[in-house]
């Protein structure tokens, strides 16, 4: 997997280094250095039994070494023998114990348990030290984890954290507590390719649009994420699909629909429907009752104020205010489509949400809905707090009116999910809070055929969007984590595609998260936990909310 700047401007050097600041021991002596010839690396040893236990302890006793850089023999405290490691005398006072290094691709990482366990690769390049010994040196003392990175550009960065401790094996060699205060010389973050680039080592870069041309990766900026081969990409800086699926791409508004997907024109004259793998062209005509707007570039027909509907169907609204859409649909109503409601507590002008009158037994009332990526999910509180996105299409309908209609009865969740198959969550109750407890999520027990119950965990928690940060832990931002707005709270470790992962570590915060990036296959997806067929990316989803009967 590659990994950039955010700016695009790719890592090509990271060290992880690890030092500790305590008492030195005493009455060490050591050879002469000696020099490899093929690496230029100095080695040294000690005349006697007793080793230092780490590089810390090295330049207290044995001043001769003169803080010099190179091989040394050390035994942690409890280690059954020595063993090599390399010593860095360069960042600030020196004595930092290398515990890993990466500069040219020479070592393949992609290693089994017991590759990781007892080290692997050489200490004048690349290499891992191994988890057992590594954990025997941070048990012993209290460490600082120093991070050293080295950009394309060759300028460096580097970040330290103040409290590294890993496990034995029997606690899988998780990071131990809290790794207490980050400081950094970065003033970029860094960001990995997604799931389907690769960095620009790759010999080819097409997009749909001159899907048989090649832009040579020589072009491009240093470690650009480009898409692999037999890929293309739907638009710049957009997704990498197959390139079979480009017969689904519009010339004039530069992007691919994905099976199934519409797309209406801006006059509201032609929709296009991508089916098996080609475009379906037909004419297209809003009611006479609907006026043609134009959204993020799309054409929506939106039925005049007093009329409710798709757009192409739109009914006049009788004076009797309806809360929700089950009392539309209680009243006759069976098309699906926009409607006006007015709940209690917004009687006076009411919003307009997408009702769907023709699943589940009608009248569900639709928060939230996924089906391509035209709509942006990654977005700050007052985004979510409003609403955004199209009703028709993609959309949050917004935490404020979400609360005011989950307070007014009481409603049931129906989460869709399509991802290769179709399945239903079902809910028996579902609310939010209000903005002064942060939209707090409360959900009652599970049904369906989704595999998981994987909205359980969220249930009690706060929500929490890029901006502002209410998963209640230190140091960890859930939502910058997963890429969307959501009831996040920090999980623990899980080792599957949910999961971020650094060295092996992997941590999440949710087992579902229906409002992360579209077409990705990792943590920062569309995921909802053991999901049949497919736990990240899912294709699809709605939330839809009606009053239990």
């Amino acid at each position: 997997m590659g990994y950039r700047l955010s700016a695009g401007v790719g890592y090509k050097l990271y060290t992880v280094l690890i030092a500790w600041h305590i008492f030195a021991l005493t009455g060490m002596q050591t050879f002469a250095d000696v020099t490899d010839p093929s690496t230029t690396i100095s080695y040294f040893g000690f005349q006697t039994a007793v080793f230092p236990r780490d590089c810390h302890e090295i330049p207290r006793v044995c001043s001769n070494t003169h803080n010099t850089s190179g091989v040394y023999r050390i035994k942690p405290a409890g280690f059954p023998k020595s063993f090599e490691v390399y010593c860095d005398g360069d960042p600030g006072t020196g004595g930092w114990t290398v515990i890993q290094r990466r500069s040219s691709g020479s070592i393949d990482f992609n290693r089994n348990w017991e590759h990781y366990k007892q080290g692997f690769g050489f200490l004048g390049t690349e290499f891992w030290l191994g988890n057992e010994k590594i954990a025997y040196l941070t048990q012993q003392k209290k460490y600082q984890l120093r991070i050293d990175i080295t950009d394309a550009k060759g300028q460096s960065y580097h970040v330290t954290f103040d409290n590294f401790r890993v496990g034995d094996e029997k606690n899988s060699y998780a990071l131990m507590g809290d790794l207490g205060t980050e400081r950094s010389t970065a003033n970029s973050y860094i960001e990995w390719c997604p799931y389907d680039r690769s960095d620009a080592r790759s010999t080819c870069q097409r997009n749909c649009s001159i899907s048989n041309t090649c832009a040579n990766s020589t072009t491009m900026e240093p470690e650009k994420c480009i898409c692999p081969d037999s890929y293309s990409l739907t638009q710049p800086g957009e997704d990498c699909i197959p390139l079979n699926q480009c017969r689904c791409f519009l010339e004039d508004v530069g992007y691919a629909l994905s099976e199934r997907e519409s797309y209406l024109n801006p006059s509201c004259t032609s929709r296009v429907t991508c089916t098996d793998n080609g475009l379906i062209h037909k004419e297209y005509r809003c009611s006479d009752q609907a006026t043609c707007e134009v959204r993020s570039g799309v054409g929506s027909c939106v039925c005049n104020e007093g009329f409710a509907g798709d757009g192409q169907r739109c009914m006049r609204i009788v004076t009797t205010h309806r809360k929700d859409c089950y009392e539309y649909y209680m009243d006759g109503m069976r098309a699906d489509g926009l409607y006006t409601i007015y709940p209690t507590g917004w009687e006076e002008t009411g919003f307009q949400v997408y009702c769907d009158m023709t699943t589940g037994g009608g009248g569900w009332t639709v928060i939230q809905r996924r089906n391509s990526n035209l709509t942006d999910f990654y977005r700050g509180w007052n985004a979510y707090k409003k609403g955004f996105g199209n009703l028709s299409a993609n959309h949050w309908l917004g935490n404020d009116k979400i609360h005011i209609l989950t307070n007014q009865k009481v409603y049931q969740l129906k989460v869709n999910l399509v991802s290769g198959s179709r399945t239903v969550a079902l809910y028996s109750t579902f609310s939010i809070g209000d903005e002064r407890d942060n939209y707090t999520l409360s959900l009652g027990t599970y049904t369906g055929n989704s595999g998981y119950d994987a909205m359980n965990w969220n249930s009690g928690k706060s929500f929490s969007t890029r901006d502002r940060d209410n998963d209640g832990r230190d140091g960890i931002h859930c939502s910058q984590r997963h890429q969307g707005g959501w009831w996040y709270g920090y999980a623990g470790e899980n080792p599957s595609c949910t999961s971020w992962h650094i060295n092996g570590i992997y941590g999440h915060c949710s087992y579902s998260n229906l409002n992360g990036r579209y077409n990705e296959k990792n943590h920062q997806s569309i995921f909802w936990w053991r999901h049949p067929g497919n736990d990240c990316g899912v294709g699809g989803t709605s939330m839809e909310i009606r009053p239990l009967q």
